[in-house]
This record gives C-alpha cells, sequence and structure tokens, in this order.
C-alpha cells in the first residue's frame, strides 16, 4: 500500500517590477491579506528581499520578481489557507504585470531501496547493463500537459520523516503545475483555485506511475 505523506505545499508567483519594500505585518493584515493577530516569528525587510514567517508554519518571500507562500504540512488534511492568501495579496495589488503561476507540493512515499525501486520502474535494465557502469541512483523528471497547465514531476531517492518517526528511506516526489501567462487577476485566483483538483489528480496518478495501487 502506498501512502503519499505531504511535507510543504506553496504557490509561486512571478512577475516583473514585485516591491519587495511593501512586505511586512501591518501590510498584510491591514489589507486583510492575512488575519489579524498572526503572531511572526521572523521578520527581514530589505530593499530588494523581503521575508514574514508565521507560527502557523506559514512563510511569505518577495523579492523584485517572485512572490513565494509556502506552509509545511503533516497531512493533507491540513488548512494550507496560502491559496485564499496569495489571491487576496494580487488582488490587493492588480497593476503587477504578474507572468507565471506554479502550484507547488513536496512529498514523500516510504519505500527500502528507493534508488533501486526508481531505476526498476523507470530505466530499462538493458541500457544499464550494457554501459558496464556501477549504477548508484536515478533521478526521475517527467511533464505533461494536462488541462492548460503543464504538470511536472520529479522522484528522487532519499530519506523523509513523518510524525513521531526517525528519519527512513523515501522516495522524494515534488510535484509543480505551471501555468504562463500574462494573465488577468481575475485568471491567477482561477488557476490558484485549482489547487483542490490538482492535488487530487496527483494523488491518483502518483500510484499508477510508481505501479502500487491502494
Amino acid at each position: 500500500m502506498l501512502t503519499l505523506v505531504p511535507h510543504w505545499v506553496n504557490v509561486v508567483i512571478l512577475a516583473k517590477f514585485h516591491n519587495p519594500t511593501i512586505l511586512n505585518p501591518d501590510f498584510l493584515e491591514r489589507n486583510a491579506i492575512v488575519p489579524k493577530g498572526w503572531k511572526t516569528t521572523e521578520v527581514l525587510a530589505t530593499p530588494p528581499f523581503a521575508t514574514i514567517r508565521y507560527e502557523k508554519n506559514i512563510v511569505i518571500l518577495l523579492d523584485q520578481e517572485r512572490f513565494e507562500i509556502k506552509k509545511e504540512c503533516k497531512s493533507f488534511q491540513d488548512n494550507y489557507e496560502i491559496h485564499g492568501i496569495a489571491s487576496k495579496y494580487v488582488t490587493i495589488l492588480p497593476h503587477v504585470p504578474y507572468n507565471t503561476i506554479g502550484l507547488n507540493w513536496n512529498l514523500s512515499v516510504k519505500m527500502n531501496e528507493p534508488e533501486r525501486f526508481l531505476s526498476e520502474r523507470f530505466i530499462k535494465s538493458e541500457a544499464l547493463q550494457e554501459s558496464e557502469l556501477d549504477f548508484l541512483q536515478s533521478y526521475i523528471r517527467l511533464s505533461f500537459n494536462v488541462d492548460n497547465a503543464i504538470f511536472n514531476i520529479d522522484f528522487a531517492p532519499g530519506r523523509a520523516r513523518v510524525t513521531g518517526e526517525d528519519y527512513h528511506p523515501a522516495i522524494i516526489i515534488n510535484v509543480n503545475f505551471h501555468y504562463k501567462g500574462p494573465f488577468s487577476i481575475d485568471q491567477i485566483i482561477l488557476k490558484i483555485n485549482q489547487w483542490k483538483a490538482r492535488e487530487d489528480f496527483f494523488k491518483n496518478i502518483i500510484p499508477k506511475m510508481l505501479g502500487i495501487q491502494n
């Protein structure tokens, strides 16, 4: 049985002329981008780069080309919150020329010998045998066109942990849904709001890719 474990989820919005100097807790709270009373654990503000980290395991980063909001999570039942915050941010700043959107997840699957599993699943063994090289591990990157987005998925061997357990061998999976603009504000919000459908899509497709059906 395959159990997908999420570790973090984020939204990335690229643009020309983001303004990092505006990013501070007061600005976000005053414009109802984040709820009142959220406590920060780190605030860094410089002309080229700004970071705000909240107790809720949410971090917002902004430079002149990239807005990112990220949340560390433990399960798919977590209330991510970040997608609504990203939508409110672009609504407050509609004049910025946004040009690219990324919906991203970092996941893992517990797996003994993940290096061997990935090579046997995705790479022709004949080619490896003919090379006569001592194979160590493989990194798999796949891309697909899916419903007006580019679906990118990476599989790599590594180590991961879930709450209450030590680190264990695992397949590390990075999922990205890439949208190329330019966009209107309504288009951005529409694409961000697709996050749940995108999540359901990869939760269904990854077991098939790995050949492990639940």
